[in-house]
């Protein structure tokens, strides 16, 4: 273990206090499920839950120190298990894969779990929980979900923020022509990894329905994505300007892509001044020889690429979950125009302020409406500012998660060490 930095000292505590244990980089937060977890992070931090963040990365990936520095206020306590980390030899106490899955008795299971949350890190983290004595531990993704069979984490509210439906996922990537999702499960498979929590959290309403028909035994707690209100100063904004935030992951590119090849030779027909920025790692697994097309990659300042959008895409065709950079760009008060998937979990609050396209020639359409009329860009800035801050403000977003933790009682911490 490679300690990040250890501030909270054991002993009687007021507030409950959390661990969490992840594979995902909270900071800095580009992708959505970093975002997610980091502004998560962030609000438990800002109610006083005492917290503990458990880092191990997939892979051979390092946790830059840009990471723990960013952390340093969000956390108090940091166990980072990353490529420098060499597992120590497993002694005659050691726990092997077969006994942490003994409620599973499924070899596919037994190799996904493998890849996030290694025997040998479970104990690890079991003799993390020894010490700090969490009372909520959360567990990011059912693949984390080993962890929480601990004794170590018996007398804890036991915790698995699900992000997604793996047993979802197959037919949805089946759209895109992949026939082999490493990650998908059969409903009895994410049912057994979703048994092992207490409690789930669902990041949108029609997930929790989901989530509460495959395991009715567990409360499923609506815990989406929060989110500010932000005002963009009118001046700075670029006329003509077109966005697309998007990670690096598989629909994104493909989505992004196709824009690129299909939709916007059409845009550019109809509005010649148009112009194209396209923001993260999507950028480095597309190409576009239009000089009208900025594949920019990372930016000092998102804020400023949203400030002077006119017009903000999704351009990703499928997925699942809550689709982040849509209500990311609604948060801007930014036009916003999509395929029908990116209203999923939306179109369930309210009317979605956003334009929807079923194909490409309507999609470019939607966007050079907006780019040609004003008022109609500025009208659906205001709903998109409305649509936001009734649905995602952050004590709406964590109320029912947060009434879970305040339910549970706090337990008493003894000395402890973890070498």
């Amino acid at each position: 273990m490679k300690p990040g930095f250890l501030k909270q000292a054991t002993g009687q505590r007021a507030k409950h206090h959390l661990m969490m244990v992840t594979h995902v980089l909270p900071y800095p937060p580009a992708a959505g499920n970093e975002i997610r977890i980091y502004k998560m992070l962030r609000w438990l931090r800002k109610q006083g839950y005492g917290m503990t963040l458990v880092l191990k990365p997939l892979g051979d990936e390092e946790v830059p120190n840009e990471c723990v520095a960013g952390l340093r206020d969000v956390v108090d306590n940091l166990y980072i298990f990353d490529n420098r980390v060499i597992p120590r030899p497993a002694g005659a106490s050691a726990r092997t894969a077969a006994q942490i899955d003994s409620d599973l008795e499924d070899a596919r299971l037994t190799e996904l779990q493998d890849g996030f949350c290694p025997a040998w890190f479970v104990d690890e983290v079991a003799a993390i929980a020894a010490a700090v004595r969490p009372d909520v531990v959360i567990a990011q993704y059912v693949f984390m979900s080993r962890l929480l069979t601990l004794p170590e984490c018996a007398d804890a509210l036991r915790v698995i923020d699900a992000h997604d439906l793996f047993c979802r996922k197959q037919a949805t990537v089946e759209q895109y022509g992949i026939k082999d999702y490493g990650l998908s499960l059969t409903d009895e498979q994410e049912r057994k990894l979703l048994l092992r929590a207490d409690a789930i959290l669902a990041i949108q309403r029609v997930e929790q329905d989901e989530l509460a028909a495959l395991v009715p035994e567990r409360e499923a707690l609506l815990t989406s994505f929060d989110l500010e209100v932000h005002h963009a100063d009118p001046a700075r904004m670029v006329p003509a300007r077109v966005l697309i935030v998007a990670s690096g992951n598989e629909f994104n590119v493909r989505g992004t892509q196709d824009f690129l090849s299909y939709t916007w030779p059409l845009i550019k027909a109809s509005n010649p001044d148009a112009h194209l920025h396209v923001i993260g790692r999507v950028c480095s697994e597309v190409w576009c020889d239009d000089p009208s097309v900025s594949l920019l990659g990372f930016v000092e300042s998102l804020e400023r690429e949203y400030e002077e959008a006119q017009v903000v895409v999704n351009p990703c065709r499928v997925g699942t979950g809550l689709k982040i950079k849509t209500i990311e760009a609604l948060a801007w008060g930014k036009a916003h125009v999509a395929w029908p998937s990116a209203a999923d979990g939306l179109r369930e609050l309210a009317d979605v302020p956003v334009l929807i396209a079923t194909n490409v020639v309507d999609f470019a359409s939607a966007i050079c409406s907006i780019l040609d009329d004003n008022a109609r860009r500025e009208s659906l800035q205001r709903t998109a500012h409305a649509f936001i801050g009734e649905y995602f403000e952050a004590s709406n977003v964590y109320r029912s998660f947060t009434g879970a933790i305040d339910n549970c009682r706090i337990l008493e911490t003894e000395e402890a060490h973890v070498e």
